[in-house]
């Protein structure tokens, strides 16, 4: 199972999120619950990787947190943020490519991003 630094340096370096460890190590928890899932349907180690990073970082961003853009420094400070773009879909996406056993459907839950259509006729 990843751990909460190598979870933590996901979001940060492939999604550019930063969340409150706590959360990162909650979603670590849930995630590690499907490991045994993942050894049963035949994931090699790297697959396993992928999987589990990827389902932390949905859960773990789940409310959509703000990215950062772009920093600065040497002290003429400056940080900017983008707001939600769909990057959490894209991924999901991506999981369920990758995940083709469903290993962890159930954690991270369906895209909320998806709408529903009901038709009353």
């Amino acid at each position: 199972m990843i751990t909460s630094t190598q979870a933590t340096e996901y979001l940060d370096q492939a999604l550019g999120v930063s969340v409150p460890s706590f959360i990162v190590d909650a979603a670590v928890a849930e995630v590690a619950t499907a490991e045994a899932a993942m050894v049963a349907a035949g994931y090699g180690t790297s697959k396993q990787v992928l999987v589990q990073s990827m389902a932390v970082a949905i859960k773990a961003a789940a409310g959509s947190p703000r990215r950062i853009q772009s920093q600065g420094a040497p002290s003429g400070a400056s940080r900017s943020f983008k707001n939600p773009d769909g990057d959490l879909t894209a991924l999901r996406r991506s999981l369920a490519a990758l995940d083709t056993a469903g290993t962890v459907a159930a954690i991270v839950g369906p895209d909320p991003a998806g709408s529903t259509l009901f038709m009353v006729v």
